[in-house]
């Protein structure tokens, strides 16, 4: 049963075995329960047909009207990364060896829910699964240039739709994963909202305007790779995991 898992008073889970052990079919529950998003990865390259299988694996995730439109582009040319960090990506990206630029075709008239993000993100969060049962480690990156700009230089058609970056590599080292608590936080209600601890808006509403001028500001000019330098001392930088 999962209940007595989500229970558990355990605080660390030794994940080490999955970089010289992969197991695709080890327990779902287990899967979900150690995956991490990790940032720095050893230096040899996947397998391109070990990476593909990944992929094609999971695109068995839903999708909007099973219009299954994915598309995905794996990365390995150095150039290529460093314009998508100059361009204002993630700091750490120029670091990474590999990466997959997952697209989804663009036609719907369901513009007000978003399904082509929604379809998109489920086979990317059944990738990240997959990946960690075979010792890949991955992070899910949505800090990029623009769309516009990813499109054109990555030749994407009007049709299909940059939706995010996956870097992607094996783990370097026996991980000690910290449990996330998720039976202590306050997650579901029944019939309709009941939350009482929800944040109020009028305490974050000025900040978060804030940053999403300037947010926009930036990458409005064109040549931000001037700025690179500066905005990179004012990222927000994580550890090897999260």
């Amino acid at each position: 049963m999962i209940e007595p898992e989500l229970n558990s008073q355990k605080s660390k889970y030794n994940i080490g075995q999955l970089v010289n052990e992969p197991d695709l079919h080890m327990p779902l529950v287990d899967v979900i329960r150690t995956r991490r998003t990790v940032r720095r990865y050893q230096d040899k390259l996947i397998p391109h047909d070990k990476l593909e299988m990944l992929l094609r694996l999971s695109t068995h995730a839903p999708s909007a009207c099973n219009r299954r439109g994915w598309r995905f582009i794996i990365i390995e040319d150095q150039k290529s990364l460093d314009w998508l960090y100059k361009k204002g990506g993630a700091a750490f990206i120029p670091k990474v060896r590999q990466a997959v630029l997952v697209c989804y075709f663009g036609h719907t008239d369901n513009m007000e829910w978003r399904d082509v993000e929604q379809s998109a993100s489920t086979a990317i969060s059944y990738f990240q699964l997959l990946a960690h049962a075979e010792g890949i480690g991955s992070c899910w990156i949505c800090h990029l240039p623009p769309k516009r700009e990813v499109r054109r230089f990555f030749k994407i058609p009007s049709n299909y739709t940059p939706i995010a970056l996956l870097t992607v590599g094996y783990y370097i080292e026996d991980m000690n994963v910290t449990e996330r608590r998720v039976d202590s936080e306050e997650l579901v209600t029944m019939d309709y909202w009941k939350f009482s601890h929800a944040p109020d808006k009028d305490t974050v509403g000025f900040k978060l305007f804030l940053k999403r001028t300037l947010r926009k500001l930036y990458y409005l000019f064109p040549k931000r790779e001037w700025l690179r330098e500066l905005t990179h001392k004012f990222e927000k930088k994580f550890h090897n995991h999260d």
